[in-house]
């Protein structure tokens, strides 16, 4: 009894050595957060470039969610698409209901050229709803979109700057759409777009770039009281609308701060282009080409009031070397292409 009572029996389940402490080692701190974010963001500019598919970008990311952050920001800002597969799968990750980083918010710019001939239309509704920093939409020609879905740009797109609308697949009428939700806009494109005329007034103040292509169901007159409205166009383009082929004097004479002016298509003739030369106002760019204007026009433009700096009148048919000649002799040009 007295040797077992001098013997200690280790207790049952516990080790008979007490495990040593652990010294406690710390935390080597990412080197990444050690560096102020805007360096960060210009070391992932640098290694990527301008090419968003490069390999590196998938190596960044794991680094840390702030450089993850930088990179899908780069990725989705303008997100070019090479297929519809590829459309599929951005539409599903902006619109995950929680995402790791918010993929929506970083979408500015949006081509659906490479992709308008599947059925885009649900998922481009999914798009205009999840995406509110939009600056630029570009629809491609011709849109499979249908005109509900171009609608709810208007109340959904409050910051896209510019807008390129075409044609529509297996849409025959014309369709009314409210441009006055889009504050930012500033240029709209137009090209065989089935657009009643009375949707042109929704457009806003701010816009300064106007392109239309091939608008036949445009009348002069409605143009017309769409410059009054909008009297701020820097840069003006109308290119095969056979409606608008005269009396260009009184379309051009609502926009006192025209910069561009460009006429285009063989619907232009000198007979609609010969009272514009007598505004008294300056262009920096009159661009007529593949018109039907001959040496009579640019007698207009040498005996005129209307300053241009650069006058474009390359691929006209009836236009003479003799002309351009006279031309010269009587108007100096800082720039001529013909």
């Amino acid at each position: 009894m007295l040797l077992i009572s001098r013997i200690k029996l280790p207790l049952f389940g516990k080790s008979s050595h007490r495990a040593k402490p652990k010294p406690n080692k710390r935390l080597r701190r990412s080197s990444c957060k050690q560096l102020p974010s805007e360096i960060q963001e210009i070391i992932c500019s640098m290694v990527l470039g301008n090419d968003v598919c490069n390999p590196f970008a998938l190596t960044a990311m794991r680094v840390c969610k702030t450089w993850a952050s930088f990179i899908c920001e780069r990725m989705y800002k303008q997100f070019q698409f090479k297929n519809y597969i590829q459309f599929i799968g951005f539409i599903n990750t902006i619109a995950l209901k929680n995402p790791v980083l918010p993929y929506n918010l970083y979408v500015r710019h949006i081509d659906l050229t490479p992709v308008n001939k599947y059925g885009v239309d649900i998922r481009v509704r999914r798009l205009i709803k999840h995406c509110p920093n939009l600056a630029s939409i570009q629809l491609g020609q011709a849109t499979s979109v249908k005109a509900d879905t171009l609608q709810l740009m208007g109340k959904y797109c409050h910051n896209v700057q510019t807008l390129e609308m075409g044609g529509m697949q297996s849409f025959p009428f014309m369709f009314d759409c409210d441009f006055s939700g889009m504050l930012s806009l500033e240029s709209l494109s137009l090209s065989t777009t089935p657009l009643q005329s009375a949707s042109l007034n929704t457009i806003p103040q701010s816009i300064s770039q106007l392109q239309i292509s091939q608008m036949d169901a445009l009348e002069h007159d409605d143009f017309a009281n769409f410059l009054k409205q909008h009297r701020q166009l820097v840069s003006l383009s109308v290119r095969r609308c056979k409606h608008l082929n005269k009396d260009f004097a009184a379309l051009i004479g609502h926009l006192p701060i025209l910069d561009v002016l460009e006429l285009s298509g063989p619907e232009i003739d000198d007979q609609g282009l010969k009272e514009m030369f007598k505004i008294p106002t300056q262009l920096k760019t009159l661009r007529l080409c593949h018109t039907q204007i001959s040496d009579t026009t640019l007698e207009a433009i040498a005996a005129g009031c209307l300053v241009v700096q650069h006058l474009d009148i390359a691929q006209n048919t009836n236009i003479t070397q003799h002309g351009i000649h006279l031309l010269l002799k009587k108007k100096q040009f800082e720039q001529l292409t013909y």
